[in-house]
């Protein structure tokens, strides 16, 4: 029997299979850095990576998993209420990202390595920015805002490879219905041809 799911079950999956591996990465982060690197001041995050990879296939969904991945964060550092809140409501600032996709537009994004890279820093500087901004509003001192930005500068480096990696693989940061529809094409192509 050929049972095929329909656009929205396919995004609810590729959604849910993004945030489990977006919780998995960061429980293998936080455990790596709470024990082979405990004396260390940087962490690196998966957060923005994942977060702007959701971004290119679905928009504004990555909202949830810009939110997840701050609630996961510090949940794991076992952070307070506080924290919750900068990491779960900063995050959010990451979407601002979705302003390169309307100046320039997804595939021009995925088809220029510079314009990934582009896309790739926005989004984890707007994440942190987004952290540093919200720190401020609750009151924190100004070095304690600026340490949310510096504390992940790592991170920066780590998404701008990760969406390097993901723009080279088929399929990965490419819009889900653009994707879709060229492989469906593509596929009655393929079908029209002589043999």
């Amino acid at each position: 029997m050929n049972r095929q799911i329909s656009f929205g079950q396919y995004r609810a999956i590729d959604l849910t299979f993004l945030a489990a591996a977006l919780a998995v990465s960061q429980a293998a982060i936080s455990i790596a850095a709470s024990t082979v690197y405990a004396d260390q001041l940087y962490v690196v995050s998966t957060v923005a990576a994942i977060t702007a990879l959701v971004m290119m296939r679905w928009g504004f969904w990555a909202a949830i998993h810009a939110v997840l991945g701050g609630l996961v964060f510090v949940a794991l550092a076992r952070g307070g209420w506080q924290q919750y809140l900068i990491y779960g409501v900063g995050n959010l600032f990451s979407l601002l990202a979705m302003l390169l996709i309307g100046v320039f537009g997804k595939e021009k994004i995925r088809q220029n390595v510079l314009l990934t890279m582009l896309f790739a820093l926005c989004t984890q500087l707007f994440m942190q920015l987004g952290r540093a901004g919200i720190a401020c509003l609750l009151g924190y001192g100004i070095d304690a805002c600026l340490g949310f930005i510096t504390t992940d500068a790592l991170s920066i480096l780590f998404t701008v490879c990760i969406l390097w990696v993901a723009r080279r693989v088929e399929g990965l940061f490419e819009d889900q219905k653009h994707y879709l529809l060229r492989v469906q094409r593509e596929q009655q192509d393929e079908g029209r041809e002589p043999n």
